[in-house]
């Protein structure tokens, strides 16, 4: 892609992994090498290349001050108390949409999602669980803390596993993806990062994820879920309106750091 309006400053040179020849008449993208970044087109200064494979966006917004952006960081919890209420459709749409944004592996993205809507359809998906838990750990001396929870929800007649959450978010990506279970991470955080703007929240399914991200014990999760052939599941969360409220942000334990 060519400009009259490229200083050749090279920046577009430098954040690129090797897909763009600097000429005497602007930049020109391989779009054969493109990993669709975008970088390029987001630094040059005097909007000189056009990415075919990465349109322009809006400007970045001035940014928080740290301060305010750590208090937000340390003001998201892990909800497990939810209010059993409908979210509208155009609302989980947009929340998920931001799932689209961090980084990946190569640019690979690729990450997708199944959102299980309803406590009673969670509550089937809880009863698959508690059956296959206890099942496996008798099995699979690997997983008899997974059988001890399912075990504990049944006798104690409590979701342990989901908390009540009226919503699951289930992340997937390419079976063959090397990167699926850290990618699926990074979208469900961004997600969850985003959900109390939206008066929503999130809590990650670990117990859940034990079995579900399994190579070995995954295959009835995959079916419940409607998971494509090809596809596995790469992180679970559960999402609702919280039916509790924190003040206060809490503390962790002092940093661990050494500068080498």
């Amino acid at each position: 892609m060519e400009s009259n309006t490229c200083m050749q400053c090279g920046l577009c040179q430098r954040v690129c992994i090797g897909a763009i020849e600097l000429t005497e008449n602007g930049p020109v993208i391989d779009t054969e090498k493109c990993y669709r970044c975008g970088h390029c087109v987001a630094v040059c200064p005097v909007d000189a290349i056009e990415n075919p494979l990465s349109a322009r966006q809006e400007e970045i917004l001035p940014l928080p001050s740290p301060k305010e952006a750590a208090n937000y960081l340390r003001s998201v919890r892990s909800i497990r108390e939810y209010k059993n209420e409908a979210i509208p459709e155009e609302k989980i749409r947009e929340l998920l949409d931001i799932g689209r944004y961090p980084q990946t592996g190569k640019n690979t993205q690729g990450i997708g999602y199944r959102v299980l809507c309803g406590r009673e359809k969670v509550e089937k998906l809880l009863a698959l669980f508690i059956e296959e838990g206890i099942r496996i750990g008798k099995e699979d001396p690997a997983f008899r803390g997974t059988a001890a929870v399912s075990w504990a929800c049944r006798r104690r007649k409590q979701d342990i596993v989901f908390r009540g959450a009226p919503y699951l978010i289930a992340a997937i990506a390419d079976e063959n993806n090397p990167r699926a279970r850290e990618s699926g991470q990074f979208a469900l955080t961004f997600i969850s990062l985003l959900a109390p703007t939206m008066g929503l929240g999130t809590c990650w399914a670990g117990f859940f994820e034990d079995l579900a991200l399994s190579e070995t014990y995954s295959a009835p999760f995959r079916e419940f879920l409607n998971v494509p052939e090809g596809k596995k599941i790469a992180g679970v969360l559960m999402l609702g309106v919280p039916d509790v409220s924190y003040r206060r942000l809490v503390e962790r334990n002092p940093l661990d750091c050494e500068l080498l």
